[in-house]
């Protein structure tokens, strides 16, 4: 399925698409390729250790009505801290694993940067940071993403 095939709501969008497109266009994309994890629409997967996998995960925000909506969505890519190496093995200091994170960020700004469809849509990322997560031992990638729709 290409993001052409999606097809748009009569006069009015969900959120829900907007999740259905980033996740098709992640979902085929190198960083998906990449990753230890997965690409996944909502929640991150539970798992036993978090810090363990790097996952992608898509979450959409509410789009008010109107002939042009304007909607949100987050990406975030979790990308788990090395142990710090100046320290013993069993330690519990970390440090953010840059290497990987400068990584995957581009792999993931490379197809989330700018995204046009003939089917009336765009979307582009307006926003980016690194926020640490040092309860799950990890960094998390933050893509924030604009769409317009054109009802």
């Amino acid at each position: 399925m290409k993001t052409e095939d999606i097809e748009l709501q009569e006069n009015m969008q969900f959120n829900t698409i907007q999740d259905d497109i980033l996740y098709l266009v992640l979902s085929n994309s190198d960083l998906a390729k990449e990753l230890t994890g997965i690409v996944k629409k909502g929640k991150r997967p539970s798992r036993k250790d978090f810090a363990k996998e790097e996952d992608c995960t898509i979450q959409s925000l509410p789009i008010p009505s109107g002939s042009v909506q304007i909607g949100t969505s987050n990406v975030n890519i979790y990308v788990p801290d090395l142990p710090d190496s100046t320290t013993a093995p069993d330690a519990t200091n970390y440090d953010a694993n840059t290497g990987r994170i400068k990584q995957l960020a581009g792999l993931a700004y490379k197809v989330l940067e700018k995204h046009y469809c003939d089917n009336g849509w765009v979307f582009e990322c307006v926003m980016q940071d690194v926020i640490a997560e040092p309860d799950i031992k990890c960094q998390r990638i933050w893509f924030k993403i604009r769409f317009i729709f054109h009802n």
